[in-house]
């Protein structure tokens, strides 16, 4: 019920509502397109349809940067609250992140549409993409378990994160495949979470893209690792969170 009240309060103000979900990433996705297909003609950036390619990672990298940017002020919104409500302190934590989840399957359409538009249908490898969102929630959970707690200890963080999250923009094969990766920096790039991930979500159409990373195992084991640490350094930091709300 909270999530969803979350989510009215931020698209009903809005005259076209929750169309926004579908909006802002399929503009994000067109406009990408257009700069690195039609005006650079970046034919070796990617995989061809590159508009397919583009959103079948922006989509979950939207996810990601709105889930990851809001941990970080969730105990400064949620203020007093926290010490009168009887929910456990990592629950504020969850709210968030459904609510991001949420936004990202209402925003999935965008895929039909790419599909369409270039005429390219899954194999049966598509049947990893739940398994790429489940990993990614679980990845998402772990790094906002330990920004929100971070946040609270280093009032700066979340200017700290938003630059990370810029950097990893590029450094994650969101507008290029891990094959444009040198091969001997392809280990170095595996241990980027989301190098496994996004390659999940694109596994079904492009089954080679997965032998081009040999590190997609420990990009992945990267994402339970995350979880575990964050999951212990909240617990340490939660009676802090409590005592400064």
């Amino acid at each position: 019920m909270l999530v969803l009240r979350d989510l009215q309060k931020q698209y009903t103000k809005f005259r076209l509502g929750y169309l926004w979900t579908l909006l802002e990433p399929l503009g994000m996705s067109i406009v990408l397109w257009f700069v690195f297909s039609v005006l650079l003609g970046a034919r070796a950036l990617g995989l061809q349809p590159y508009l397919l390619f583009l959103s079948l990672a922006i989509l979950p990298w939207w996810w990601f940067t709105k889930g990851v940017a809001a941990s970080t002020r969730v105990f400064r919104r949620a203020g007093g609250q926290l010490r009168i409500s009887l929910l456990p302190t990592e629950l504020w934590v969850l709210r968030v992140l459904l609510v991001s989840m949420v936004e990202f399957l209402l925003s999935l359409p965008v895929v039909l549409i790419a599909m369409l538009v270039t005429g390219t249908w899954p194999g049966p490898l598509i049947l990893l993409f739940p398994v790429a969102i489940v990993l990614q929630f679980l990845l998402m959970y772990g790094l906002s378990l330990l920004i929100s707690a971070g946040s609270v200890v280093i009032p700066d963080l979340a200017r700290i994160v938003r630059i990370v999250l810029r950097a990893l923009f590029y450094l994650s094969p969101v507008l290029y495949s891990i094959s444009n990766i040198p091969q001997q920096l392809q280990g170095v790039a595996a241990l980027n979470p989301l190098v496994g991930v996004l390659g999940l979500y694109r596994i079904g159409f492009w089954p080679e893209e997965i032998e081009s990373a040999t590190g997609y195992g420990i990009s992945l084991a990267l994402c339970l690792v995350i979880l575990v640490v964050g999951i212990i350094v909240f617990r340490r930091i939660e009676p802090r969170i409590l005592k400064e709300a």
